[in-house]
C-alpha cells in the first residue's frame, strides 16, 4: 500500500491505529467468514502489469486447496493461470469493463472456474470493486470469492435437467402432433435423458402397437368390404334369382291350379265314363242273351224248316200217289165207258188237284229251302253277332276296367296334384318371404359395405406406411 502527502505524528499514529484495527479486522474475516479476500493496486490500471500488487488471502488459498505463499504466490498469474480456458475471455472482459467505469458505482460480480490443487475445476463467485487514486491512473480493488461449485453443478444439472426436458417435450409435442395428424410411422429417434427415455420406449412401443392394431383393422375392413361387396352381389344376384324363382312358382302354382281342375273334371269325367261303360257293358250283355236267344230261335226255324221240308216231301209223295191214282181212275173210268165218265171227271179233278198240291209243294219246299238257306245265313250271321257281341262285352269290360283304372290314376292325380299344388303355394310363400328376407339382406350387406367404405375412409385419415395404409383404400377403391 502507497500513502501520499506527508502526514504528521499524531496523523501517522491514528493512522498506524487505523491500519492496525483494520488488518485486524481484516484478518479475522479471512479466517472467519469463510469468503476468500484479494486486493490489487494495480499500475496505470493493468492488472497484468509487473508492477501491479496482488495480495490473496489465506481463506482464498484454502478454497482452491493451497495453505501458503510459496504453494500460491501474491501474483496475479496465480489466479489467471488456473481459469478455465472458456471462462478466461468473459472473465477479463467483465474486469476491464469494471475497471474503465471511473465513477466508482459500478461493482464487479464475475463467475468462473478455477482449476483446484487436485487438478479439477470448481466453481466461483468474485465480486468487487475499485477506486481510482487522486492521480486518475491508480486503481485499488479489491473483491472476495465465493466457492457456488454445489450450486453451479445443481444450476447446470437443472438447466440441463430443464434443457433435457425441453428436448424432451419437444420431441414427445413433435410425436403428439405427428400421432394428432394420423401419422402413426412417426417415432422418438432424438437422444433424450435418462428420465425421459421411459416416455420415448413407451410411446414407441404404443405407437408400434397401435401402428398394428390399425393395420390389421385396415386389413380386415378390407377384406370385410370385399367380403361385404362379394355378399352385396351374391344377394343381389340372389334377391333377383328368387324373385324370378318367385315369378316362376306363382306361374306354376297358376298352371298346377289349371291342371289341377283338369285332372279333376277328368277324373269326373272318368267316373260319368265309367258309369256309362257299365251301362254299355250292360246293353252289350242284354244284346248277347238276345242274339243268343236269336240264334236259338233260328235253330228252331232251322228245325222247323227241316220238319216242314219233310212234310213237303210227304204232301209231294201223297199228290204223286194221288196223280198216280186219279190216272189209274181215269184209265179204269175209260174202261166203264159212259158209266164211268163221271168218274173219270172226279179222277180228272183230283188229278189236277193233286198236280196242283204238288206244284205248291213243290213252290213250298223251294221257299223252304230258300228260307232254310236264309236262316242258315242268319244263323251264321247271328251267331257272328253273337261272337261280336261277346268280344264287345269283352272289350267293354276290358274298357270299363281301365277306364276305373283311369278314374282311379285321375283321382289319385288330383289328390297328388293338389298336395303339389298346396306345396307349390306355400312354397311360393316361402319363396315371397325368402324375396323378402334376401331383399333385407342385401340391403344390410349394402349398409356393411357403406360402413366398411365410412372404416376405410376413417382408417385412411391414419399414416400407417406404404404397404399397410394403400391397401384398404385400394380395396375401397
Amino acid at each position: 500500500m502507497g500513502f501520499f502527502g506527508g502526514p504528521s505524528a499524531k496523523d501517522f499514529d491514528a493512522l498506524n491505529a487505523r491500519f492496525k484495527e483494520v488488518s485486524e479486522r481484516s484478518e479475522l474475516l479471512d479466517e472467519a467468514c469463510g469468503i476468500g479476500l484479494w486486493e490489487a493496486v494495480l499500475h496505470n490500471g493493468d492488472a497484468m502489469h509487473a508492477q501491479s500488487k496482488w495480495t490473496w488471502s489465506a481463506e482464498f488459498r484454502r478454497l482452491i486447496g493451497y495453505n501458503n505463499a510459496s504453494e500460491y504466490p501474491n501474483v496475479v498469474q496465480s489466479w489467471s493461470d488456473r481459469l478455465h480456458p472458456d471462462d478466461v475471455a468473459p472473465t477479463f472482459a467483465a474486469f476491464g469493463g469494471h475497471l474503465r467505469d471511473k465513477s466508482g458505482n459500478s461493482r464487479y460480480d464475475v463467475t468462473y472456474r478455477l482449476k483446484v490443487r487436485d487438478g479439477s475445476y470448481r466453481w466461483f463467485r468474485a465480486t468487487g470493486g475499485c477506486k481510482y487514486q487522486p492521480d486518475g491512473v491508480t486503481v485499488r480493488t479489491c473483491g472476495s470469492l465465493t466457492d457456488i461449485h454445489e450450486q453451479m453443478v445443481l444450476q447446470q444439472e437443472a438447466r440441463k435437467s430443464a434443457e433435457d426436458g425441453k428436448i424432451a417435450l419437444g420431441a414427445l409435442l413433435q410425436a403428439i402432433a405427428s400421432l394428432a395428424n394420423g401419422d402413426l410411422t412417426h417415432r422418438i429417434t432424438a437422444t433424450l435423458p435418462e428420465t425421459a427415455d421411459v416416455l420415448k420406449r413407451d410411446f414407441n412401443t404404443a405407437s408400434d402397437k397401435l401402428q398394428g392394431i390399425l393395420a390389421n383393422i385396415a386389413s380386415a375392413i378390407g377384406s370385410m368390404l370385399s367380403g361385404s361387396g362379394e355378399i352385396s352381389h351374391a344377394t343381389d344376384d340372389l334377391s333377383k334369382r328368387t324373385e324370378q324363382q318367385a315369378s316362376s312358382l306363382e306361374q306354376t302354382a297358376a298352371a298346377l291350379e289349371q291342371i289341377t281342375a283338369t285332372v279333376q273334371k277328368t277324373a269326373a269325367s272318368a267316373r260319368e265314363l265309367t258309369g256309362f261303360t257299365s251301362k254299355a257293358r250292360s246293353a252289350a250283355e242284354e244284346s248277347g242273351a238276345v242274339v243268343s236267344s236269336a240264334v236259338h230261335a233260328m235253330s228252331e226255324i232251322e228245325k222247323s224248316s227241316g220238319q216242314i221240308g219233310q212234310i213237303i216231301g210227304v204232301i209231294d209223295e201223297i199228290a204223286f200217289q194221288t196223280n198216280l191214282l186219279a190216272l189209274n181212275a181215269g184209265v179204269e173210268a175209260a174202261r166203264a165207258g159212259e158209266a164211268g165218265k163221271g168218274f173219270a171227271v172226279v179222277a180228272q179233278e183230283v188229278r189236277e188237284l193233286a198236280q196242283r198240291s204238288a206244284n205248291a209243294a213243290k213252290e213250298i219246299k223251294a221257299l223252304v229251302t230258300t228260307s232254310s238257306q236264309q236262316v242258315e245265313q242268319g244263323v251264321a250271321l247271328v251267331g257272328r253277332t253273337g261272337t261280336a257281341l261277346q268280344s264287345i262285352v269283352a272289350e267293354i269290360n276290358n274298357i270299363a276296367q281301365l277306364i276305373g283304372d283311369i278314374a282311379h290314376s285321375a283321382q289319385e292325380q288330383s289328390t297328388g296334384i293338389n298336395e303339389i299344388n298346396s306345396a307349390v303355394s306355400q312354397m311360393d310363400r316361402m319363396t315371397q318371404q325368402n324375396s323378402s328376407m334376401v331383399q333385407e339382406t342385401a340391403n344390410a350387406s349394402h349398409a356393411l359395405a357403406d360402413q366398411a367404405n365410412q372404416l376405410v375412409e376413417l382408417v385412411g385419415l391414419f399414416k400407417l406406411g406404404n404397404e399397410q395404409g394403400a391397401s384398404p383404400r385400394r380395396r375401397a377403391a
